[in-house]
């Protein structure tokens, strides 16, 4: 059931799971032509992309508690300031396990973030430097100031791997510089997920192999 009171974001994602708006704007208007077991779910907000009638989405809502429900739906109607759909039964998103942090070197881009409501392109892709990794997020430095909230798509593993990351901390130095930014990782796919572990694993015994190398020299 949903608690209508207690929606504090929907996200809508396309074909590919390409996110294509975020917005608090969300309502439950009336619906003349109610279909059994469904809700009619309308948001609003500005420069939507105009998707045709019928599209298959997804969309994600975010609750107070933390707690994210995705339905599988399409589209009844889109404008540049308004899209409806129904939704009936959906799934509550499982938190993510978490793995061993490890150290990276790896480079990355980032094409756009959302703050707010408010979706920020970036004329070209800003670099991102990636300093370690696990399962649930990551710490990068970035020459673009961000702010903790912020959503960022991240691009690494030669543009295999794009996911949106939320900014939970902003490191900074002892003169107030900032170092990074220590982000989770949002709405992963069970393939995404698996490609990253099989990463991070293929990165743990290198780094195992290395250390073994080393207490041979040494001994």
């Amino acid at each position: 059931m949903i608690n209508k009171d207690k929606i504090v974001r929907v996200l809508i994602y396309g074909t590919g799971e390409k996110m294509l708006l975020a917005t608090k704007s969300i309502y439950f208007p009336k619906d003349f032509f109610k279909i059994k077991g469904t809700d009619l779910v309308m948001l609003k907000g500005s420069d939507f992309p105009l998707i045709s009638k019928g599209e298959p989405i997804n969309a994600i809502f975010e609750y107070k508690d933390g707690t994210r429900v995705k339905y599988k739906t399409t589209v009844d109607l889109c404008t540049e300031y308004q899209m409806n759909f129904h939704i009936s039964e959906g799934e509550v998103l499982q938190e993510r396990r978490r793995s061993f942090k490890i150290m990276v070197d790896l480079e990355g881009t980032s094409p756009f973030f959302i703050r707010g409501e408010e979706m920020f392109s970036f004329d070209d892709p800003i670099e991102l430097h990636f300093i370690n990794l696990n399962l649930g997020g990551v710490f990068f430095s970035a020459n673009s100031p961000f702010e903790c909230g912020d959503q960022v798509m991240l691009s690494f593993l030669d543009g295999e791997m794009q996911l949106l990351g939320e900014i939970l901390r902003i490191q900074k130095d002892e003169n107030g510089n900032i170092e990074g930014y220590g982000c989770k990782f949002l709405n992963v796919t069970q393939a995404q997920e698996e490609k990253l572990a099989r990463f991070i694993f293929d990165c743990q015994l290198m780094e195992r192999d290395r250390r073994r190398s080393k207490e041979k020299k040494n001994q």
